[in-house]
């Protein structure tokens, strides 16, 4: 038995990694944290030591050492005892509530929903009281000693509290279930080697990390401290040494402290909002590396700092882990809204306000209605005018509002376009559906198990109809709702019932209030992105806090128990003293392993300087003997550049805008707008067309317009139907492209024409051994149609174009547009470099965005999700004719759910800003950049630009 108290700077990850490897086969040993990042750095260490594959160690957390402990006991008895959810604990808490002559509160919380948050604290305030082996008259017991500090209405919460502590244990043994706290106790009163099989008999033990340690904790350390291949490390700072005293101290050791660490170089940096001290990370950040940390007390800050920040950094790149609050997602506003609008009610007749605000929640009215869900945009906004009108009627019952044909009539007309759109006959089905499965279908419910299931039915409906899966984040999201609804449907309180809907609702708010969405972290690799308690024994030489205010870091945790600090304190429970101390022994422990730190705080009236950050500056001041600190924090501001470059833009008249909305806008049209609005302006509003060039464009445009041609003839019989190898026949295409030539260019007996001809022609038959071949043996492939004209209405926009090649391989959806160049950059996205609050990036970022373009076409004309269509172009102008002319949009398709989005919103916007009477034609930022290669250069006068 070994137990070593190491110096605050010791990199603890690497002193266990040590002893690991000193003591043989890595897989031999067991290695227990107090969480389960540390056990992530472990594996990678030791992987990156041998520098070769290996079995690594067993790394657990505390709770899954006694989890694996527990379970092994009750298989060799035969028996299964699943651990309780805190949902199972309150249904089980409030059947001892109403059997009880006292219960708790009186007649106050005598209804299943007015107990439910009640139930929770208890059941909180019992798991801690068991983990803590405080006895149940102990908890009565403690009422005199206390006696003039306690109120008599704490005293008597005192009496109940320990009827329950007795009752709700011998229930949940009752009925073969087990608790985090009951595993614990169980497990550390009897603790034997041979119950960690097969890793006590041949390994190394070590258990790391740990700062703070209940009752039941310490005795599995006392117990498994006896053992000769146990090794306890402790991290030293503050307050560690009196933690260690009656359970450790006799047998400690301190490491050798190591050489001597500096502190941190320091940085404090004080901003106005969320957003500033982000960019001024953002400027700071030089590479996402392994030795930095951005730490975030506060979930609130991750979405910027996604947005702001590590936009441009490779998702590869960094790690995020840390909770993030399910409260805080857009599926809990659409459900709140939902909820609101339910409770809102009066019998039959929905509020207007809250029915507005529901229908034009995006996940309702982005619903789809066939292929596009513009028509329920388009529908629900002509229903909040038509809602407007009678504004001075605050109730209406829903089917009033599906009564109302001038509503669809108006719908139809707004939609409807050359004769085409959905009936107002079809808008009212549309609305009624939308009506049906959710305000109606969430008006009453027959037990709590009906409730949970319709809400993962409207879960599983907006996935399916709505453009919400479209965002990146949505199923991560939603599958944590539907994890915690199905946990609600399947526990004790699923088949009670409450007094009123609203108190459904309730429980679901209630319940949501401690779930969250766990980011993994994982493959660990890059920059860490990390909540507080995720720095847990874990050091990196740069370290950035965000949100270092108090109340957030350290967290200002509410005391939500119904024992008053005094008892705490005389039942030997941790209190918010103890909760501010483990903040601290952390920080001190990432600050001592840094060699720079940077510290982040919001400047405002409602926001304090956390005490970590006053006391360093406090020390900082003294070092330098400062009277006050303002030469030490860097106050962040914004600075705007409102610089206009030449040539002058062109005003946009509401006549011209007007106009834009009606026509039709096609991927051509976009890039020009994309590369330069002025350009746009000269060839769509204008209607000028390019100057011809003899320099070998045309002939160029020439060649790709013939190539397509040929490609459209050969593969025209051939589709419908899977390819196969037959298909690939070199004097079938040497077949047409004879044929097509004499009509494109005429005689090719001589000359240059010959030349073409038989270049084309030998090209050509090397794309179809080269590259179709090898095509049709690895997939089923079956082209689904040529050159194929799709308008669509899409965000409000008209949309045309002609896709070259759609096809089908393995059953997924292809999209090909056939290039004449060979040149790669050219064509590839580089969203790396893009900020969608930065429009001068754009065009730098996005060479086209015509494969985006046809996606949405395609996307609208058969209803598949945009982000399950692969686009891409072929470069056929390419020498080697192989798999390498593929140029995907996106190289990595995992990577479409967090790009398209930002796509999607690029030509959005674009086309706003084209309709938008307000935004001018306006030359591009960087004239350099565009201008040599335009056709319009004479006209703007910038033609004393050289080609490059």
């Amino acid at each position: 038995m070994s137990v070593t108290l190491f110096p605050a700077g010791a990199n603890l990850v690497e002193e266990v990694a040590r002893r690991i490897e000193a003591a043989g086969d890595p897989a031999d040993a067991l290695v227990i944290f107090p969480g389960k990042r540390p056990g992530h750095f472990l594996r990678q260490r030791l992987a990156h030591k041998k520098d070769s594959s290996l079995v690594p160690p067993r790394i657990l957390s505390m709770d899954e050492l006694v989890d694996g402990i527990f379970e092994e006991r009750d298989a060799r008895q035969g028996r299964v005892r699943p651990k309780a959810e805190p949902i199972d604990a309150v249904a089980i808490l409030y059947d001892i509530q109403v059997a009880s002559e006292d219960p708790v509160g009186g007649a106050a919380f005598m209804s299943l929903d007015s107990f439910f948050p009640l139930g929770l604290k208890i059941h909180g305030d019992l798991e801690e009281l068991l983990i803590e082996k405080v006895k149940p008259a102990d908890v009565a017991g403690v009422q005199p000693m206390v006696e003039e500090e306690v109120p008599a209405r704490a005293r008597q919460r005192l009496r109940t509290l320990a009827h329950f502590y007795e009752e709700f244990y011998r229930a949940v043994e009752s009925k073969d279930l087990s608790t985090r706290s009951s595993r614990y106790v169980e497990v550390s009163g009897a603790l034997e080697p041979g119950e960690i099989p097969p890793l006590a008999a041949r390994g190394l033990i070590i258990f790391a990390g740990f700062f703070t340690l209940t009752r039941a904790e310490r005795e599995i350390f006392r117990a498994t401290a006896k053992w000769p291949s146990v090794q306890q490390i402790f991290h030293d700072g503050p307050g560690m040494r009196k933690r260690l005293e009656g359970f450790a101290a006799s047998a400690l050791s301190s490491a050798p402290p190591a050489t001597a660490v500096p502190r941190p170089q320091t940085q404090f940096s004080s901003s106005p909002d969320t957003h500033g001290q982000v960019f001024a990370l953002n400027a700071l950040l030089e590479g996402a590396d392994s030795n930095t940390l951005i730490v975030l007390p506060s979930p609130e800050t991750l979405f910027p700092l996604l947005r702001h920040c590590l936009s441009r950094f490779e998702p590869e790149s960094y790690n995020i882990s840390l909770p993030y609050p399910l409260q805080r997602t857009p599926l809990y506003g659409f459900f709140n809204n939902l909820m609101e609008v339910v409770g809102s009610m009066d019998g039959p007749r929905v509020y207007i306000p809250a029915y507005v605000s529901f229908v034009l929640h995006p996940y309702v009215k982005n619903t789809r209605l066939g292929a596009s869900a513009e028509a329920t945009r388009v529908l629900f906004h002509a229903l909040e005018e038509h809602l407007e009108k009678t504004r001075t009627r605050r109730f209406m019952t829903m089917e009033e509002i599906e009564a109302d044909t001038s509503l669809f009539e108006d719908a139809a007309d707004r939609i409807a376009e050359d004769g085409k759109g959905p009936t107002a006959a079809a808008l009212r089905a549309h609305l009624v559906d939308i009506h049906t499965r959710t305000i109606g279908s969430f008006r009453s419910f027959s037990s709590v198990r009906d409730f949970a299931e319709r809400c993962i039915a409207l879960i599983a409906w907006v996935q399916e109809q709505s453009t919400a899966r479209d965002h990146p984040y949505f199923t991560p999201f939603s599958e944590s709702f539907v994890q915690s609804l199905d946990t609600i449907a399947r526990s004790l309180m699923a088949e009670k019932t409450f007094t009123d809907t609203q108190s459904y609702f309730t429980l679901l708010r209630n319940y949501l209030q401690a779930r969250h969405l766990s980011f993994p972290g994982t493959p660990l690799h890059g920059m860490q992105v990390l909540g507080g308690l995720e720095t847990r024994s874990l050091q990196f030489q740069r370290v950035f806090i965000l949100d270092a205010n108090e109340g957030v870091f350290p967290e200002a945790r509410q005391e939500n128990t119904l024992l008053p600090f005094p008892v705490r304190q005389a039942l030997g429970l941790s209190t918010y003293r103890d909760q501010e101390d483990i903040a601290a022994y952390h920080f001190e422990l990432l600050a001592a392993g840094a060699r720079e730190m940077h510290l982040f705080s919001v400047d405002g009236a409602d926001k304090e300087r956390s005490r970590f950050v006053e006391r360093l500056l406090w020390e900082r001041q003294k070092e330098q003997g400062l009277r006050d600190e303002r030469g030490l924090i860097r106050s962040i501001s914004y600075n705007v550049n409102l610089t206009n470059a030449p040539p002058a833009p062109i005003p946009k008249t509401p006549e011209v805008a007007a106009w834009l909305a009606t026509i039709d806008h096609s991927a051509t049209s976009l890039d020009a707008y994309l590369q330069c609005p002025l350009k746009f302006y000269y060839r769509t509003v204008l209607r000028l067309s390019p100057r011809e060039d003899l320099s070998g464009e045309i002939e160029a445009v020439e060649i790709g317009t013939f190539v397509h041609a040929v490609l459209f003839r050969y593969f025209e019989g051939r589709t419908g139907r899977a390819l196969t190898f037959s298909d690939v026949d070199p004097a079938a295409m040497t077949s047409v492209v004879d044929e097509l030539f004499v009509k494109h260019f005429g005689s090719a007996e001589t000359g240059a024409n010959r030349l073409l001809r038989n270049q084309v022609n030998r090209h050509l038959r090397d794309f179809l051994s080269g590259y179709l071949r090898p095509l049709v043996g690895s997939y089923r492939v079956e082209i689904k149609s040529l050159e194929h004209d799709v308008k669509t209405k899409w965000k409000g926009f008209s949309l045309r174009g002609r896709l070259d090649v759609v096809e089908e391989r393995d059953g997924e959806s292809f999209l090909i547009d056939y290039k004449k160049s060979a040149d790669k950059s050219s064509y590839r996205m580089r969203l790396d470099r893009l900020s969608l609050e930065e429009r001068e990036s754009w065009y730098r970022a996005i060479p086209t965005l015509q494969l985006p373009f046809y996606i949405i076409l395609h996307a609208a004309e058969t209803g598949t999700a945009p982000a399950d269509v692969h686009a891409m172009f072929l470069l056929l102008g390419r020498t080697l004719m192989d798999s390498g002319i593929e140029l995907p949009l996106f190289e990595e398709q995992a990577s479409v759910h967090e790009s398209w989005p930002v796509l999607e919103r690029v030509i959005r916007d674009l086309l706003q800003e084209i309709v938008s009477p307000d935004v001018p034609f306006s030359p591009p930022p960087d004239l350099r950049a565009v201008c040599p290669r335009c056709d319009f250069t004479a006209i703007c006068g910038t033609g004393w630009l050289k080609k490059s």
